[in-house]
């Protein structure tokens, strides 16, 4: 918890009293945590389709009289269903240390001091600060403010900004003293006593009335679950079919239906969606250790997908730390020191811009201190940053004697739009801001209007300005972007910068950076006279876009997608929060970034570094890449399952797939799927290859048909073993059959592992856990034919070394050919 001293005021509550409320009052929570949470995942394990039929086929079992076949499935219920408790468990803590991580803060005064603590943790009577750009996020009475403006939309319809004053001493909790939790800090700073908290605030009062909405599907889930559900007829539809030709072939409808009910078991493949939920999630996690927060899972499958990232200059592609390089007078009445002084009063009362603080550090290098600076002159009226014209005003009136001063600061030309000057005095200061910008720094102009009284509004006080200098800044490129930059153009993904700045000052980064085209420079101004058909070209053609305000941005954004981009943003502030919104995936600055921003972001730049934002695309073509070869691994386990147990009921063979060995398989396919595919890091060639199709299909469809080749084939040796050794007897042949399956199985692992990865990929996983779960897999059914009970009620017998040698060999016959056709003829993702 962080804590700075007071300015001034009120000190707040003590930390002894805020714990007594927090005790009494409950958590600042807006959205109630549902408490049956826990009773609802229960149930829904419960009814989790294969806990049903492995119930049923005990039941049936117990019904036929074989009570030892009965009591191993009623048991095998602990570890299938521990598998799916596991691996929920890990996706659930994966998302609550990310919520943990996100957890928003807010700053309460507290023992006479400013402290940045979690909202969670705010109560009734707490002194809030609010800032522009910042959510309220508790209901209060206003004590202090000043230019406080609040967007209340949400909560009220009403579309207008409401101004917000102080509450005197005597008068009533009028509205314009009030502030509701969920609306908007539009512009002013404030401090609000804390009045209600959580689902006693009005917006908590609406928050408990949707909280149990379901959220919507991702596109990724959706086409999952139709390929679920797809697999799942499939499955269901063969059952079926088993169960008619076991009746056909005159058994009694006990053992038919059972021999259903153990095809439906192990075909139906519920591990899709529980793959891609682990794998999202747990991908989600990673990325918040690499200083990227996932807001929304949806955004980690977009992210493969990425052809353009609009990134801004200041603080993403910069260090965001500026020095104050150079100071340039343009007025022959004001030296350096006086040139500071008017910058200080430019400036906001207590300066958080590091470029105010750069001012503040400077003239205190220069002697001069800026409290006393401040300090005799008391100011009357503060005019925030114009977003068009990209400067800010601030209006005094002298502490000691008579006399009025309005300081402004800005961009050159939207100070020169409010300045007296003569040609030549404007032609000087642009050649000055031409040079200073061209060697990358930023610029701003000072202007001030010194005078006997101040006018009626903004307009008054600002016109006639004084242009008396300039200040550079020096923000130094992050030494990491040269390369995250290199990275991005090998994947085939265009770089674009969208800047407010000065377009010499961005093309000297943009060149700095290694961008493509660093000098194929856009002004805001140049689009905004451009036709529909020149904007479209321009946003395609054009690499760097300066002096853009926040709705170029969005339309921007617009174009680009239009012509069939999928785009990812950056964005920090209030009005970058529509093209964040519209991106495809908006990502909002952790450091400097508003809460406004935050919310309309899918993912949150923590260290606000673009070189984190190439790792992330990196990542999520990795995590995309990694549930490809998952579902495709599924995929090719469930098309032997599904064949074999049709065939031998065509055939009128005898069970080869019992419910004992399908609860065996369960055991298999989870971890393996779950584990082995989720577990490797990305491969070298990840950020090589252009961005995936966002029209592709979930699955390439040359890998599925070698994945479904791969699983017919095997279907065919087990079955060509099974009914060729039938003479020397049922458990003799089952036992052949099925050491030739699971080794099927097991050397499918490396390959659909492998098979996305390239043909300049790595063929092995390297992962000391992969092999520790597909050696663990692949010695069960020797261990277990070994052991002389298990074998029995396994209903298999141990196999001479000559028989093994004949299923190995039969195996890798009908699967290893895919090593050799991905390495010849590579899949790509």
């Amino acid at each position: 918890m962080n804590a700075r001293p007071m300015p001034r005021g009120p000190g707040g509550l003590s930390s002894a009293e805020a714990a007594a409320r927090l005790q009494r009052f409950g958590p600042n929570r807006l959205v109630p945590v549902e408490r049956m949470a826990w009773l609802k995942r229960v149930l829904a394990l419960v009814a989790d389709p294969m806990a049903l039929m492995l119930g049923g086929a005990a039941l049936l079992y117990y019904l036929l009289g074989e009570t030892t076949d009965a009591t191993i499935l009623a048991i095998a219920l602990v570890p299938v269903l521990g598998v799916d408790v596991f691996l929920e468990a890990r996706s659930r803590s994966a998302l609550a240390r990310l919520a943990q991580a996100v957890q928003p803060a807010a700053n309460v005064i507290r023992d006479g001091l400013v402290r940045t603590i979690p909202t969670v943790e705010l109560v009734p009577g707490d002194l809030l600060e609010l800032q522009e750009g910042g959510f309220v996020v508790a209901d209060g009475l206003v004590r202090d403010a000043a230019n406080l403006s609040i967007d209340e939309s949400s909560l009220t319809g009403e579309s207008e900004p409401q101004a917000k004053h102080a509450l005197a001493a005597g008068d009533d909790e009028g509205a314009a003293a009030q502030v509701f939790a969920g609306s908007l800090v539009l512009a002013g700073h404030g401090v609000v006593e804390i009045t209600a908290t959580g689902n006693r605030t009005r917006y908590g009062h609406i928050a408990t009335l949707v909280a149990g909405a379901d959220a919507a599907e991702t596109p990724l889930q959706r086409r999952t679950g139709r390929l679920v559900r797809w697999l799942a007829v499939v499955a269901l539809v063969t059952a079926v079919a088993v169960f008619a030709f076991g009746l056909a072939h005159g058994e009694p409808w006990q053992r038919a239906l059972l021999s259903g009910i153990s095809l439906a078991m192990a075909a139906i493949p519920e591990e899709y969606p529980l793959v891609l939920t682990l794998f999202l999630s747990v991908g989600a996690f990673r990325l918040g250790r690499r200083g990227m927060l996932v807001r929304r899972l949806a955004s980690v499958e977009t992210l493969g997908a990425t052809t353009v990232i609009c990134t801004d200059k200041t603080g993403t592609l910069t260090v965001g730390s500026f020095e104050l390089v150079e100071t340039l007078a343009l007025d022959a009445a004001v030296d350096e020191g006086q040139l500071l002084a008017y910058a200080i009063l430019a400036s906001e009362q207590l300066p958080l811009d590091p470029m105010e603080r750069a001012i503040d550090a400077r003239a205190r290098v220069r002697g001069i201190d800026p409290a006393a600076t401040r300090s005799r002159w008391r100011l009357v009226s503060d005019y925030d940053f114009d977003p068009v014209g990209k400067h800010m005003a601030h209006a005094y009136t002298a502490t000691v004697g008579a006399g009025t001063l309005v300081a402004a600061k800005g961009a050159l030309e939207g100070i020169l739009a409010h300045c007296t000057v003569t040609p030549q005095e404007r032609a000087a200061a642009e050649a000055a801001n031409e040079r200073l910008a061209g060697a990358g720094m930023r610029v701003l102009a000072v202007a001030i209007k010194p005078g006997r009284e101040l006018g009626i509004d903004r307009a008054a006080d600002e016109a006639s300005l004084r242009l008396v200098g300039l200040l550079a800044y020096r923000d130094p490129l992050r030494p990491e972007v040269p390369a995250a930059v290199a990275e991005c153009r090998a994947a085939g993904i265009r770089l674009k910068m969208i800047t407010g700045d000065h377009a010499r000052t961005a093309c000297a980064i943009a060149a700095a950076a290694g961008f493509a085209d660093a000098d194929a420079v856009v002004t805001g101004d140049e689009l905004a006279r451009q036709s529909p058909v020149e904007f479209a070209r321009s946003v395609r053609e054009r690499t760097v876009f300066a002096r853009i305000d926040p709705a170029q941005k969005h339309t921007i954004v617009g174009a680009l997608q239009a012509a069939g981009e999928v785009v990812a943003m950056t964005g920090d502030g209030i009005n970058d929060a529509p093209a964040l919104r519209l991106a495809d995936i908006g990502i909002s600055m952790g450091k400097r970034g508003t809460e406004v921003a935050r919310a309309a972001a899918d993912l949150v730049l923590l260290d606000d570094d673009f070189a984190s934002i190439v790792a992330t695309v990196r990542e999520g073509r990795h995590i995309f890449g990694n549930i490809q070869a998952a579902f495709l691994y599924i995929l090719a386990f469930h098309v032997p399952i599904v064949l074999l147990a049709l065939s031998v009921v065509v055939l009128s063979l005898p069970m080869l797939l019992l419910p004992v060995h399908l609860v065996w398989l369960e055991l298999i396919i989870h971890p393996v799927s779950a584990l082995v595919f989720q577990a490797e890091a990305a491969p070298p060639g990840t950020m090589q290859r252009p961005p995936r199709s966002p029209r592709a299909p979930l699955l390439p469809r040359t890998a599925l048909w070698r994945s479904l080749a791969a699983g017919l084939a095997l279907t065919g040796v087990v079955l060509w073993l099974y009914h060729s050794r039938m003479e020397s007897g049922d458990v003799a042949a089952r036992s052949l059959a099925w050491a030739c399956l699971l080794v099927g199985y097991q050397v499918l692992v490396p390959i659909e592992w492998a098979a996305l990865r390239g043909a300049r990929g790595p063929r092995w996983p390297s992962r000391p856990v992969v092999w520790v779960v597909w050696v663990a897999c692949g010695l069960s059914l020797p261990l277990a034919m070994a052991i002389g009970p298990v074998a029995a009620t396994l209903h298999l017998q141990p196999l001479a070394w000559s028989e093994w040698a004949i299923a190995i060999g039969a195996a890798v016959a009908a699967t290893g050919w895919r090593f050799v056709v991905d390495r010849v003829w590579p899949v790509v993702s």
